[in-house]
């Protein structure tokens, strides 16, 4: 005879209980994955209207503050798959270029180091600005930062090869142009913001609202990650 502790009656009562609290605990997860969806789903929706993209954008942009500087410095955005310029990185050198041909600068560093199919970010965009008509005896490549941070510290070093303390002109997109300025400013440089003013955040569409969100999503954990590795 099994003790009262192990009864028959007992097995089916634990039993019973056990599959009520399954049941119960598949509804909670349900509401869970539920309430879940719902939150993610509006929070895309809100982040994918333009008004929202638009504030969040002016948020990590600063005001242009440009004057004739020795140099002009225009930070990559990154190559396509196939190793061409990425959009974002075509509207920095080209708008690198326009301050360049209003006499903004003297010398115009191009900083990337990117490399995709054998294609390099800063020749790529060297490239570029030559068939823009800016004479290569003007044009320092900087190739080898792979991030913000890199960007600063690269440069850095051009700029005392070449004896530049003066302040340089900044060129990068709007959304980037806060934390390029505290990286650059992290390494002592002396810089004036200059953010691309018809810049692709500032269009909208399905394909180019989904990549906006990407875009400044991306941003703003990055500015979150560089302050916790104190890197601004």
């Amino acid at each position: 005879m099994l003790p009262q502790i192990l009864s028959p009656e007992l097995f089916y009562f634990y039993f019973k209980n056990i599959r009520k609290q399954n049941i119960g605990m598949g509804k909670k997860l349900k509401k869970i994955f539920f309430g879940t969806g719902v939150t993610v789903l509006i929070v895309f929706g809100i982040l994918y209207l333009p008004f929202t993209q638009y504030k969040l954008t002016q948020v990590l942009n600063v005001e242009e503050n440009v004057h004739p500087a020795k140099a002009i410095v225009v930070l990559g955005g990154g190559l396509k798959s196939d190793g061409s310029l990425g959009i974002s990185t075509r509207e920095r050198v080209r708008y690198g270029v326009f301050l360049f041909k209003l006499g903004f600068g003297d010398y115009l560093i191009l900083s990337g180091g990117d490399e995709v199919n054998g294609k390099l970010e800063a020749d790529q965009m060297y490239k570029m600005a030559l068939n823009e008509g800016i004479p290569p005896e003007a044009v320092i490549k900087e190739d080898n930062s792979l991030n913000t941070h890199e960007n600063a510290i690269y440069t850095k070093k051009i700029l005392s090869r070449y004896g530049i303390e003066e302040k340089v002109i900044l060129v990068t997109s709007p959304y980037h142009i806060k934390r390029a300025l505290f990286c650059f400013r992290r390494q002592g440089i002396k810089v004036l913001p200059a953010p691309v003013k018809n810049s692709e955040i500032y269009t909208y569409g399905l394909y180019q609202s989904l990549r906006n969100i990407s875009l400044l999503v991306h941003e703003f954990l990055a500015l979150a990650w560089y302050r916790y590795t104190g890197r601004i």
